[in-house]
């Protein structure tokens, strides 16, 4: 299943060339990963205890997006590994549903107070199940 978070574009997000700025796609998976994260993350989770390291993204830009274009992240679990998981992205045109750009983003597990990574916790893996496609 993947959820859709809306994107709000600011006037600082576009650069010179009239549209949005390669390193702003970023900004907008961070949006959708933090949507899906709340969905199943206790309010006071301790991030120290339990928390993600952020390995890897990759950005495939499709289509450009312009300051007045109405558009929308989705997120979903790509796969579930043994300490990582892969998230999925598409920003997407709300209106016409056109891709603008697709992404990946590589979470490892890790316990900061150890300095080390963990395995992906049971509750996270059954959580992350129901975002699979």
């Amino acid at each position: 299943m993947r959820i859709s978070t809306p994107i709000q574009i600011r006037f600082s997000d576009v650069d010179m060339a009239r549209h949005v700025h390669n390193a702003t796609y970023l900004h907008y998976f961070e949006l959708g990963r933090m949507d899906l994260l709340r969905r199943f993350m206790e309010k006071d989770h301790d991030w120290l205890h339990q928390g993600l390291i952020l390995a890897r993204n990759e950005v495939d830009y499709l289509k450009p997006i312009h300051l007045d274009e109405p558009v929308e992240v989705q997120t979903w679990c790509g796969k579930v590994g043994g300490k990582s998981f892969d998230l999925l992205y598409e920003v997407r045109g709300t209106g016409n549903g056109k891709v603008h750009a697709r992404g990946r983003s590589v979470m490892v597990c890790f316990d900061y107070s150890r300095q080390e990574s963990i395995p992906v916790p049971e509750a996270w893996r059954g959580a992350l199940a129901q975002f699979m496609e």
